[in-house]
């Protein structure tokens, strides 16, 4: 029998942009590749939120963080900021749902171009005992198979409803604070989503104690605690009752 197990993790996601001038000198270097690739991306926002499960079960939920280029500047600057968070939670697993095919690469060339020192969770493992502590989620899932998943599809299985799910692919203007903002918002909400489909893994692997509802509801209030202006609040609001309506309809039915 497996002993249970506690985590720590920290949920990242970023967003970035297509760079005009990285994508012409792509363009130089490869006149007869017919793609943008994505050493020609920039950060333009990062975001973190903290979740521990106990090995029993019990959920505990920590910081949400944030940056843009409109708040801090550059995008080194939204790299400096994730770097220094994540180095302050170095004993913490960072969960991304892609990250390394996309967000990983993103940032450690951020890191190169700017001399910026990578956060202990990205950078190559030694050999020894220490392992990387980067989990893709997405990779764990698809594991030895050819099938990768899009998070929104995986939340809509376990429950997430549409509203918070829609044109999650858009570009995004950023042209004044109001579409900032809402940049903004979309990308400190997938570390919601991926948070909330993690507990479903999680679930799903085995972890004693730990219910999808209970869990989920706590998590929408946490992150709405310290985001209450986000541009979804009404939709996750509606969520968490529809869950709490879930819970009372079982316990009536039992």
């Amino acid at each position: 029998m497996t002993t249970p197990r506690s985590y720590a993790y920290t949920f990242i996601d970023t967003e970035s942009a297509w760079d005009r001038d990285l994508i012409a000198a792509s363009q130089a270097i490869h006149p007869d590749c017919q793609h943008n690739r994505i050493a020609s991306r920039c950060i333009s926002a990062a975001a973190l939120f903290d979740l521990d499960i106990s090995a029993e079960g019990a959920v505990s939920f920590g910081a949400v963080k944030s940056w843009s280029e409109h708040m801090v500047g550059s995008d080194m600057e939204v790299a400096k900021a994730l770097f220094a968070a994540l180095a302050e939670r170095e004993r913490r697993t960072v969960v991304t749902w892609g990250g390394l095919p996309v967000d990983q690469q993103v940032l450690a060339l951020t890191a190169m171009e700017h001399g910026l020192v990578l956060p202990p969770q990205l950078r190559e493992p030694v050999f020894g005992n220490r392992q990387r502590m980067h989990l893709d989620l997405s990779l764990a899932m698809k594991g030895a198979g050819r099938t990768w998943h899009h998070l929104s599809e995986v939340a809509y299985r376990i429950g997430v409803p549409l509203s918070l799910l829609r044109n999650k692919a858009q570009f995004f203007q950023t042209r004044t604070p109001a579409d900032w903002h809402v940049l903004l918002g979309h990308c400190e909400l997938d570390t919601l989503i991926t948070a909330i489909v993690m507990i479903a893994w999680r679930i799903a692997q085995d972890a004693p104690g730990l219910r999808f509802e209970p869990a989920v509801i706590g998590m929408i209030g946490a992150f709405l605690r310290q985001r209450p202006a986000h541009p979804l609040a009404a939709e996750l609001r509606a969520f968490s009752a529809r869950l709490e309506q879930w819970i009372a309809d079982d316990r009536d039915a039992a």
